[in-house]
């Protein structure tokens, strides 16, 4: 297994490199570097908006079943663009750099074998690169109906330690912004404070038995939606000062009922990005309308309630 900070390094070298010589990632970052940022509030509830018109065709992506059928899977090496490399993974997986990134650096790691979006199928690996990528990146998943515009292929997703407000915060102060329902000598379980939509941490020194806790919430979740293959579900793990830490925000419905890009509707499509309050926003007249009272609606629409 590679080292952890020569992991990272790979991966920066591949970030900088696939940016010069792939002109569809150029273009990507440049919508990055040029997008906008706005803060908005409501009852204690700080989050960012960012505009950023390339990630247009992630946020109206349809992911029904015939929509999904006729189009190729762009996750799939065959289908994937000639220019866009990857670092191995190991296990199966591949870091490939996002075309359309929301962070700088922001890598798509899908395995080779086309299979359905399932955590139960990625949860090991998930645990392990936020190990090995310990106190540099953030691991996460979208599930299916949830955010991901691949559900029917296998994908994790990276991005810079800290990026978001709820990682911030998390960091900042993890005693106080969660609040701790059960400490036992294999780890603990607690759920996020208020004002922010409920989300589920544990953590713990040992990634067995991390992964061993995870599972078992995974299948209480799973008797809400017995119809389901999972529940509905974003999840993210992080790794610092020798603990393992898992989020996860259990889902209710994918997109706002005013979900669209009709007067009157909004073309946000929460993901787990959007979840830790960085809120994508590729119309300019979403961008500048929301405010923090309509994203708090946003998250109770999308949310379990407390």
């Amino acid at each position: 297994m590679a080292a952890a900070d020569d992991l990272a390094r790979r991966l920066q070298a591949l970030w900088d490199e696939q940016a010069d010589e792939w002109p569809m990632m150029a273009r990507g970052v440049e919508y990055l570097a040029n997008s906008e940022l706005r803060e908005v509030e409501h009852g204690g509830l700080r989050c960012r908006l960012q505009f950023n018109p390339g990630r247009v065709v992630s946020a109206s992506a349809k992911v029904d079943a015939k929509s999904i059928a006729a189009r190729p899977c762009f996750l799939c090496e065959k289908n994937r663009p000639a220019e866009q490399r990857g670092v191995d993974a190991g296990d199966g997986y591949v870091f490939l750099c996002n075309p359309m990134p929301i962070f700088n650096p922001h890598f798509t790691i899908p395995t080779l074998s086309h299979q359905p979006q399932l955590i139960a199928d990625c949860l090991p690996k998930m645990l392990e690169l936020a190990e090995r990528l310990s106190g540099e990146y953030t691991v996460f998943y979208n599930g299916p109906k949830c955010g991901a515009s691949a559900p029917d292929h296998l994908h994790l997703q990276a991005s810079p330690l800290g990026s978001t407000p709820f990682e911030q915060q998390l960091l900042a102060d993890p005693e106080g912004f969660i609040g701790w329902i059960d400490k036992s000598g294999s780890g603990a379980i607690g759920q996020t404070s208020e004002p922010w939509p409920v989300a589920i941490a544990l953590d713990g020194t040992d990634r067995l038995a991390v992964q061993e806790h995870v599972e078992d919430l995974l299948a209480k979740l799973a008797k809400q939606y017995p119809a389901d293959p999972e529940p509905m579900l974003n999840a993210l793990a992080l790794h610092t000062d020798g603990k393992l830490r898992v989020i996860l925000f259990p889902r209710t419905s994918h997109r706002p009922t005013n979900f669209g890009a009709g007067d009157g509707q909004v073309l946000v499509s929460p993901g787990l990005v959007d979840m830790l309050g960085l809120l994508i926003t590729p119309r300019r007249e979403d961008f500048d309308k929301l405010d923090g009272e309509a994203v708090s609606k946003i998250y109770q629409e999308v949310s379990l309630d407390r």
